[in-house]
């Protein structure tokens, strides 16, 4: 079993089986209940979890260091291998300690949160029904090697704002070409905003998980 802290939202409506999972992965300098104000407006059969970053950086907490500037942010590779192996084990463990349906587990992941959404994605498709990466991007350098034939048919929904002044669009783009090749079910959105989440870009957010669900 894994160890990492979390705060939850029980699901409010019955499934047809064991409801699906939602985790949630908060930005840098962050915490749990970033994200966990938006499972007010999420589907309400969702068993919604909100994961603390495992490093405490005494202001929030983070997945992974951080050097250089806004704009141009250096990951510390070691540490975000460490995080995305923790959260490996973390959604391997979540249906079986919840009882939830193993074969409905989403993530939706903010700034660094997307990003290690996205690197879960290149480990483990298999294992996720889907994901939601909001002003974040798959870095290269962090995968082991080629992506896993799974990728193909996993659903990707990525959301970047063109005003981002943390994590310029252009890696987003870069993501965006990356991905359109290999993953059928790749969607990507831009808004006129900064490092956050728009209302459209939450709309947008409900009718990609309503349409996941209905599948």
């Amino acid at each position: 079993m894994t160890t990492i802290h979390t705060i939850e939202r029980k699901p409010r409506a019955a499934s047809a089986g064991p409801p699906p999972l939602l985790i949630m992965l908060h930005g840098y300098g962050s915490n749990e209940r970033d994200l966990f104000d938006l499972s007010e407006y999420l589907d309400p059969r969702l068993h919604i979890i909100s994961a603390r970053g495992v490093l405490n950086l005494g202001f929030g907490f983070a997945w992974y260091h951080l050097g250089g500037v806004p704009g141009n942010l250096v990951p510390d590779p070691a540490t975000r291998a460490r995080a995305r192996d923790i959260l490996s084990k973390l959604v391997a463990d979540l249906p079986g300690r919840l009882g939830t349906d193993p074969q409905r587990t989403y993530v939706l992941g903010f700034s660094q949160g997307a990003i290690m959404s996205l690197a879960l994605a290149a480990q483990i498709p298999g294992q996720l029904a889907g994901i939601m990466p909001i002003s974040g991007y798959l870095d290269p350098d962090s995968l082991d090697g080629p992506l896993p034939a799974a990728v193909a048919d996993l659903p990707i929904l990525q959301i970047h704002g063109t005003e981002d002044e943390v994590i310029g669009v252009a890696a987003a783009r870069r993501t965006r070409d990356f991905l359109t090749p290999v993953a059928k079910r790749y969607s990507y959105q831009e808004y006129p905003i900064g490092h956050t989440i728009s209302m459209e870009g939450l709309l947008l957010i409900q009718g990609w998980l309503a349409e996941r669900l209905a599948e």
